[in-house]
């Protein structure tokens, strides 16, 4: 099953390009070590562990998509072994194989683990610490030591980890006989987590983008991108059929699975529907985090809860089978089509090509030139001065945004009236992009406004100039 997850974790890791957020790792990564350390708080809403992990790994393996992805990659292939084991140690062996394979094909851990972010890492820390908290009330030598390291490393990497690190911990106190040795462990995540909140105040605007769809769609979206992720071919039929499969599991945990193991699979369980609503809650409050990627930390503590119900009797290993093989064809299926992907900016990027001449670019969506820089060499922004070139490019993205709302489409490449001096050369529609041309015989001064009114989407462009 590990060998199935890296396949499918590795295999297609260069298909697509970086999106936005990614592109942000890669600008602070291939800064100096103090350099990046300073610019986390400034740019990023997690803490610092993924990035200093990441730093020295793009410098082993490349700051590329393979290079820099593998990290996020080789994460989420060991999640499905620490799945394994947080089964079959929270309640059995059996479990522990199903959860195991619900993990390897999950569509939404797999999107991240090929992704250069730190979900796939905090998502691994979890995992691990969850089988250590087993193993921990099973009264192993060295698993509560074990689990409070491996929860110190996960709110580490990503705030969200306490939603499932407070229902471990509490839990910990409340069963481990040794009530000193267990507040002792439980002291190491508190003490981290105290360490990171001045970072963590100085971080809360940091994640607004993330969150400007309305609350309620997020709300409605985030049990369905957890089982079966983002966008992808027959959404709401596939949808439907995996609602059905998880209902099914949790009928059966209800009604069928022994009151023994049922009640060793809602520990997990109730973790997991902590973490996911929590956040809700305190959306309500004003504090809104809520997305579907903020709360992956519940997936492994899901899928073995629900892998228990799964586990009663025939009928559960067919709906788990079903669920696997559904969630299979939806990961393959977005890995190898386009029009489920991310932002392509590295194939807008090769479609406009090096600069012969200085150009301006009106690109939609809105992207800050230094991370445009990474893709395309010597792009700057264009201030409030008109610039005089001989070439305009006009380009709009299809942008999935984060958000299931079927195949994405950018807008249409429909050519403005060409500026005084310029021709249109050229329009070009794909599947992930489209972009227009405008030429002129000799370098031509061309306002802010008019390029501005350039944009296949107005207001919501990018304004840059490239030399050669």
């Amino acid at each position: 099953m590990a060998a199935l997850a890296g396949v499918l974790r590795f295999a297609t890791l260069d298909r697509q390009s970086f999106w936005l957020d990614e592109l942000v790792t890669v600008s602070l990564v291939r800064k100096s070590f103090g350099d990046m350390v300073h610019a986390v708080p400034h740019s990023e809403a997690t803490p610092y562990l993924y990035y200093v992990l990441a730093w020295p790994w793009a410098r082993l393996f490349g700051s590329g998509e393979v290079g820099l992805r593998s990290l996020s990659a080789l994460a989420g292939t060991a999640t499905v072994v620490a799945a394994y084991g947080a089964g079959a140690s929270l309640v059995s062996r059996r479990v522990g194989l199903i959860a195991c394979g619900l993990v390897a094909v999950n569509p939404f851990l797999i999107w991240y683990s090929q992704e250069a972010r730190a979900y796939a890492l905090v998502t691994l820390f979890v995992a691990v610490g969850l089988w250590l908290f087993g193993r921990a009330l099973a009264g192993a030598r060295g698993a509560l030591a074990g689990w409070a390291l491996l929860a110190g490393l996960a709110l580490a990497t990503h705030y969200f980890a306490v939603f499932v690190v407070v229902p471990e911990a509490v839990w910990l106190v409340a069963q481990i006989p040794d009530r000193r040795r267990a507040v002792r462990a439980v002291l190491v995540p508190t003490l981290v987590l105290l360490a990171e909140l001045p970072l963590l105040l100085g971080q809360r605007g940091n994640g607004e983008s993330a969150t400007q769809s309305a609350v309620l769609k997020r709300i409605v979206g985030v049990p369905k991108d957890l089982v079966v992720g983002f966008s992808f071919p027959g959404e709401l039929f596939g949808s439907i059929i995996a609602s059905l499969l998880v209902v099914s599991g949790l009928v059966l945990l209800a009604t069928r699975t022994p009151a023994r193991e049922r009640v060793r699979a809602l520990i997990p369980g109730t973790m997991a529907a902590f973490a996911i609503v929590v956040p809700i809650v305190l959306a309500g409050g004003g504090a809104d985090y809520v997305t579907a990627r903020n709360a992956i930390v519940a997936v492994v503590p899901g899928a073995v809860c629900l892998s228990a119900g799964y586990a009663a009797n025939r009928a559960g290993l067919v709906a788990a089978s079903a669920l696997c093989v559904l969630s299979l064809a939806i990961a393959l299926s977005v890995s190898l089509d386009a029009k489920y992907g991310r932002t392509d900016w590295r194939g807008l990027a090769e479609a406009i090509g090096p600069a012969s001449a200085p150009r301006a670019l009106v690109v939609t969506p809105d992207i800050d030139a230094a991370l445009w820089r990474i893709y395309l060499p010597g792009v700057r922004e264009l201030h409030d001065r008109p610039a005089r070139v001989r070439e305009i490019v006009v380009a709009g993205l299809a942008t999935l945004g984060g958000f299931s709302a079927g195949a994405v489409k950018p807008p249409p490449a429909t050519p403005r009236p060409s500026p005084p001096g310029f021709e249109l050369v050229g329009a070009r529609m794909t599947s992930t992009f489209a972009l227009i041309r405008y030429r002129a015989a000799q370098p031509a001064r061309v306002s802010v406004a008019k390029l501005a009114g350039l944009a296949l989407v107005p207001g919501a462009s990018a304004l840059l100039v490239q030399r050669p």
